[in-house]
C-alpha cells in the first residue's frame, strides 16, 4: 500500500491501487491517533493486521518508507523490456533469489538435458539432493539431516527420478492442459453467476419496491381510517356530554324557578295555597327527575386507551390499525338526581304515613281497588309506588310487577330467575330499592319505573344461613327460615337467633313502622318480641290456619286467617276484629304500603286484591 516504492517505477497503473479504498494512499486516509495520545496505527485491509507508526508525528512518506518490501508487487512494477530491469525479477521475488542465472547466449546449450540444481527453500544456499519416500519430500543435506534422518525410504533424487516411470506420472502439459480448460470453465461459470446475480438483485430491488410502496399505501389507508373513527368517537363522546351538560342545565332552570315560586308562595299564600304549590312543585320536579333518569346519556367518556401501539404487527395481522378504547363511566349526575328524587319522595311519603296514622286503625274499612287471578300462586308481595306491586313467582322462578291502577290488574314485567324467589322487602325508604331473598343469598334490587319497568339487581349479598322472610324495622332486620327466626343488622349479619318453626306452607315476619319490634306467628299464637328477641306479647288467635301477618300504622296487627276475612289485633293485645275483604277466598298475606293508605292481600289459590285504606 504504500507508494514511496513505486514512485519511480513506471507503469503503475490501476493494479496498484487499494482494492477497497481505491486509493495508491493508504496511510493518509486511515490513520487515527486517540484522544489518549496512543501511537496512530493503521489496519492492512486485506489482512486486518494492525501496523504503528514509527512515531507519533512521522509523516505518511516515512511511515510507508518504514514498511517492508512488497516483493511481489516491485517484481510486476519492473519494466521486462528494459535491460537494466531483465533481471530484476530474480531480486525480487524470494522464491526466485536461488535460482542460476546463466546468459541467454548460452540458449543453444540449454535446449540439451540441462541440469541446474534447484535451491532449498528452507536453508539458503543448500540445494535439493535426497527425496523422502516417507513423507513424500524433497530435501537438502540439512533437511535430511534434521527431519529424515530416521526415515526409513530416503534416497538421491536421480536414483529415484531414474526409478521412476515415466508413464505413471500424471504431471504432463497435456493434464495441465486439462485442468486449465477446467478452471477456464470455472471463470466462466463464475462470471454468468455474477451476471446471474447482478440480474436477479435488480429483480428483488424492484420487487421489494413495489412492496415497500404497497406497504406504504396499506399504512396510510389504515392511518386514515383509524383517524376518522377516532374523530368520530371523539366528536360523539363530546356531544354527548354537550347534551347531558344542556340537560341538567335545563333542570337546574327548573328548580330555580320552583324554589322562586315556592318561597313567595310561603311568604304570602294561604294554608290551601302552600299545600298546593308544594303538591305541584314536588311533582313537577319528580317527572322532570324520572324524564332524566330515563334518558340513555349518562354513560359518560371520562377517557382514552392506546394499550396496543404495534402498528406494524396489526397491519400484518388484520390490515388496520386498533382502534382507541373509550372509557366509559355514569358520573354522580344520575345518582344525584336519584337521591334527590328519593328526598323528595320521601318528603312525600312521610307526611301521607302521619296523616293516615291520626285514624282510628280499629275502625278502618276497605274498599277494593285492584285485583287479579294469577297463573301460579303468589306467596310474598310489596308495593313499589302507589300503583305498583312486586311479587315472588316460585314456579318458574321470577319476579313479577303488577300494575294496578286500574280495577283489573296487568302483568307490566317478568324478571327471570334462576332460583325460587321468596320474601320481599324494602332497603330503605326509597319504595323503588328492594331486597329479595333467595334462601342463600339477597339481591338487592333497583326498579325503574316510567314508561316502561325494569328491574336491574346491583348486588348479591351471601348468607351464612336460610332466610326466607324478612322485614326492615328502624335500625334493624328481621328473618325467618323454616325453623329458625333472625335479628340482624342491615347488612344482614345475625345477631341473635331462636327456634321458630313456620305455619304453613311458608314463614313470615313483619316489623313495626316505629320501633324494632317484630311480629311472627307461632302455632296458632301471635307473637310479638323486642330488639333483644325478648317477647312483648303472646295473644292467642283462636284460628285453625293463621298465615301472614302485618303491623298498621298503630302497631295493631293484621293476621290472614284462610278465609274471605283479615284478622285485626289492638296494639297490646287487647280487642280485635275480623275485617271482609271482597274477592278474596282465602287470605294467606297481607303487605301495608308505607304511607298506610292502600293493603296488598295475597289469596292462596292463586289471586290478590289492593284494597283502599278508608
Amino acid at each position: 500500500m504504500a507508494e514511496s516504492k513505486l514512485e519511480n517505477i513506471s507503469g503503475s497503473d490501476d493494479k496498484f491501487r487499494c482494492p477497497i479504498c481505491l486509493e495508491e494512499t493508504y496511510i493518509s486516509s486511515t490513520a487515527a491517533c486517540s484522544g489518549d495520545n496512543s501511537p496512530k496505527t493503521i489496519q492492512c485491509p486485506v489482512c486486518r493486521k494492525s501496523i504503528q507508526a514509527p512515531s507519533n508525528d512521522a509523516s505518511s512518506e516515512e511511515w510507508a518508507c518504514s514498511l517492508p518490501e512488497d516483493k511481489l508487487i516491485l517484481s510486476m512494477s519492473v519494466d521486462s523490456d528494459r535491460s537494466e530491469n531483465k533481471l530484476q525479477v530474480h531480486s525480487f521475488v524470494r522464491v526466485l533469489q536461488e535460482h542460476k542465472i546463466v546468459s541467454l547466449t548460452d540458449i543453444v546449450d540449454l535446449k540439451n538435458d540441462v541440469e541446474i540444481d534447484e535451491p532449498c527453500l528452507v536453508h539458503k544456499g543448500k540445494y535439493l539432493e535426497v527425496f523422502c519416500k516417507d513423507h513424500d519430500q524433497l530435501c537438502c543435506s540439512i533437511c535430511f539431516a534434521t527431519k529424515h534422518r530416521t526415515c526409513k525410504q530416503v534416497e538421491s533424487i536421480e536414483d529415484v527420478a531414474k526409478e521412476t516411470d515415466e508413464s505413471c506420472h500424471k504431471t504432463t502439459p497435456e493434464f495441465f492442459k486439462d485442468f486449465l480448460k477446467k478452471l477456464d470453465d470455472i471463470q466462466n461459470e463464475y462470471k454468468d453467476t455474477i451476471a446471474n446475480l447482478s440480474t436477479k438483485k435488480q429483480d428483488i430491488f424492484t420487487c421489494t419496491e413495489k412492496r415497500v410502496q404497497e406497504i406504504k399505501a396499506l399504512l396510510d389507508k389504515a392511518h386514515s381510517q383509524w383517524m376518522k373513527k377516532f374523530e368520530q368517537k371523539h366528536s360523539d363522546a363530546v356531544g354527548n356530554i354537550e347534551i347531558a351538560s344542556d340537560e341538567v342545565k335545563r333542570l337546574s332552570i327548573t328548580m330555580q324557578e320552583a324554589k322562586t315560586m315556592l318561597h313567595r308562595v310561603l311568604e304570602n299564600g294561604s294554608t290551601k295555597q302552600i299545600f298546593v304549590t308544594r303538591h305541584k312543585v314536588r311533582h313537577q320536579i319528580l317527572d322532570h327527575v324520572n324524564r332524566l333518569c330515563d334518558l340513555k346519556i349518562w354513560d359518560i367518556v371520562y377517557d382514552y386507551a392506546q394499550p396496543d401501539t404495534d402498528f406494524l404487527r396489526q397491519i400484518r395481522e388484520d390490515q388496520n390499525f386498533q382502534y382507541v378504547e373509550v372509557l366509559e363511566k355514569n358520573p354522580t349526575t344520575i345518582d344525584t338526581l336519584k337521591e334527590f328524587a328519593f328526598k323528595l319522595h320521601i318528603s312525600d311519603i312521610l307526611p301521607r304515613r302521619k296523616f293516615m296514622a291520626q285514624n282510628d286503625w280499629m275502625s278502618v274499612k276497605f274498599e277494593k281497588l285492584s285485583g287479579i287471578i294469577l297463573p301460579k300462586r303468589a306467596y310474598y308481595g310489596l308495593f313499589v309506588d302507589d300503583t305498583k306491586v312486586l311479587l315472588s313467582i316460585e314456579n318458574p322462578p321470577s319476579l313479577q310487577v303488577y300494575d294496578v291502577a286500574d280495577s283489573n290488574a296487568r302483568c307490566v314485567h317478568t324478571y327471570k330467575c334462576s332460583t325460587t324467589p321468596f320474601g320481599l322487602c324494602h332497603s330503605g325508604e326509597s319504595m323503588n330499592r328492594v331486597f329479595v331473598s333467595f334462601n342463600t343469598h339477597v339481591d338487592h334490587f333497583q326498579i325503574e319505573l316510567s314508561d316502561s319497568v325494569n328491574l336491574t339487581k346491583m348486588e348479591t349479598i351471601q348468607l351464612k344461613g336460610s332466610i326466607k322472610d324478612f322485614s326492615r324495622g328502624s335500625s334493624l332486620m328481621f328473618a325467618c327460615s323454616d325453623t329458625e327466626k333472625m335479628i340482624c343488622t342491615p347488612d344482614f349479619s345475625v345477631k341473635r337467633t331462636s327456634n321458630s318453626p313456620k305455619s304453613g306452607d311458608r314463614p313470615f315476619i313483619s316489623a313495626s313502622f316505629h320501633s324494632d319490634h317484630h311480629a311472627i306467628i307461632r302455632g296458632k299464637e301471635v307473637v310479638v318480641a323486642d330488639q333483644d328477641n325478648k317477647d312483648v306479647l303472646t295473644k292467642a288467635i283462636h284460628t285453625d290456619y293463621p298465615r301472614g301477618l302485618a303491623f298498621d300504622l298503630q302497631d295493631n296487627i293484621f293476621i290472614c286467617v284462610m278465609e274471605n276475612k283479615l284478622r285485626q289485633i289492638r296494639c297490646g293485645g287487647g280487642e280485635s276484629r275480623d275485617i271482609d275483604l271482597s274477592g278474596i277466598e282465602k287470605s294467606y298475606n297481607v303487605v301495608l304500603h308505607p304511607t298506610g293508605e292502600k293493603v296488598l292481600i295475597l289469596d292462596y289459590y292463586n289471586k290478590f286484591c289492593v284494597y283502599k285504606v278508608l
